[in-house]
């Protein structure tokens, strides 16, 4: 077992519950990783949290190797008196594998009665899919710059916040937990659009918030689109006269609502989970409240880097979690590199794009063609760790998340040494504990033992 001064954190789907029952799970992750917390996906639409993994990556050597097919939605109870101020209301899971099991209120009592420590996960998705299939959500999904209704949920609809507050003020009364890990991977419109998606959110929520802020909302949307319109040109071949950047810096300039807009998003988001915070500490000031942090974040994109100044997180947060899943993240950077290289970043070749990003970013790794086959190292995972436990002043816990089970198709596989010199890596950094990541149930056993074998050598367990 882990010591009482040490937290290893485990990220697990309902479905590993269900394929192997609950002995069988709290054995294997005890016995072999030391684990003495978990963070099961209460609330999820994602199969990189809750279900299965996808054929396409390959089974793990424990659980059933079988598509499940996810839908998604709660995987708990929710009890219908705490959402009579919302009108979504019907978000249990539909799935069949689930039926009469409850993903907290099932596993609690095991937990607790093994002292290991039980927190539900819930993630905002930055993709645009899967699209969340709950009778009225497209009433609160966001409008693009074109009047459309998207598919993510609008961070200024009173009704999505009532919604979440709803969900949070439920979990914590109504089960016997010890936190929740709110993840953050959201994204503004101008990476969106960088992503391929439109831009948003244009609705009469955002609009009445830029009014109260003097932004000409009209102006904000013919910039957007024109941007849009631009980088929909760039991935077509077309190379304007003065080079990619420049052009697409002058529309920015052009129309400086387009930042203005930028910053209430981001406001927006922020004071999303300030509030969620809130909600925990009024329900039981004892209750944990943790941020996941997205690898586009803390490591790959310089903007999203400059919105969230980590020192903030330590008014807000009990502990925090930075993906950093070193192994997957070589084939992440390069793709997340080519993105960039194929709009903004066009006049630059990939690797240069690549080096450009590795320096502004801190990151001292290998080159574009290395990336996939090498992964990170796991230095990266030493310094990042290092960077944010300083950021944020030494007051709040660090659990890296360390990448042992997460899908890493046409990069390196995941190695025992790997995953033992991440976990070393991360103590070096100054981390309080570690968070085993992404999903149970798409980790190979031999890597969860070699989670448990790096914690045994630094004396940990």
């Amino acid at each position: 077992m882990a010591k009482e001064d040490n937290f290893v954190g485990i990220q697990i789907g309902t479905i590993s519950f269900i394929d192997e029952g609950l002995t069988k799970v709290f054995d294997t992750i005890q016995e072999k990783a030391g684990a003495n917390a978990i963070f099961v996906s209460a609330l999820s639409w994602s199969r990189g949290n809750a279900g299965r993994p996808d054929p396409s990556w390959g089974y793990a050597d424990h659980g059933v190797a079988k598509e499940d097919h996810l839908i998604g939605g709660a995987f708990f109870n929710p009890n219908p008196e705490y959402y009579k101020n919302t009108f979504l209301r019907e978000f249990k899971a539909p799935d069949k594998l689930y039926e009469g099991f409850d993903a907290l209120g099932d596993v609690a009592p095991e937990a607790h009665k093994r002292d290991v420590k039980l927190y539900a996960y819930y993630c905002e998705t930055a993709h645009k899919e899967p699209r969340v299939p709950v009778i009225n959500f497209p009433q609160i999904a966001e409008v693009d710059a074109y009047g459309r209704k998207a598919t993510r949920p609008c961070l200024l609809n009173p009704d999505y916040r009532s919604w979440t507050f709803s969900i949070f003020e439920d979990m914590i009364r109504s089960y016997d937990m010890d936190g929740i890990l709110w993840g953050i991977e959201r994204q503004s419109a101008l990476m969106n659009m960088i992503d391929g998606d439109v831009p948003t959110c244009f609705c009469e929520h955002c609009r009445t918030a830029a009014a109260r802020k003097g932004i000409d909302a009209e102006r904000a949307r013919e910039g957007y689109i024109k941007f849009d319109k631009f980088l929909q040109r760039v991935r077509a071949g077309e190379i304007p006269n003065d080079g990619v950047f420049v052009t697409g810096l002058r529309i920015i300039l052009d129309y400086p609502e387009i930042m203005h807009w930028e910053k209430m998003w981001n406001d927006a988001h922020k004071s999303l989970y300030r509030e969620l915070s809130g909600v925990v500490k009024f329900m039981d000031p004892k209750c944990e409240f943790g941020l996941g942090m997205w690898q586009e974040i803390n490591t790959f994109n310089p903007y999203l880097r400059a919105q969230y100044d980590f020192s903030e997180l330590a008014r807000y947060a009990d502990f925090v979690k930075p993906v950093l899943y070193h192994i997957p993240a070589g084939l992440r950077f390069v793709n997340f590199a080519k993105r960039w290289n194929n709009t903004i970043m066009k006049d630059l070749s990939l690797d240069e794009t690549v080096e450009f990003l590795k320096r502004v970013m801190q990151l001292n790794e290998a080159g574009a063609d290395e990336l996939p086959e090498t992964g990170f190292s796991a230095g990266y995972v030493q310094r990042q760790t290092a960077n944010l436990v300083n950021s944020m002043g030494g007051n709040v816990p660090v659990y890296p998340g360390i990448g042992v089970g997460v899908a890493n198709v046409g990069g390196k596989k995941i190695t025992p040494d790997d995953a033992k010199a991440a976990v070393k890596a991360a103590y070096e950094g100054g981390a309080k504990g570690i968070m085993i990541s992404r999903n149970y149930s798409e980790t190979q056993l031999d890597l969860l033992e070699a989670v448990g074998d790096a914690l045994r050598e630094l004396g940990k367990l």
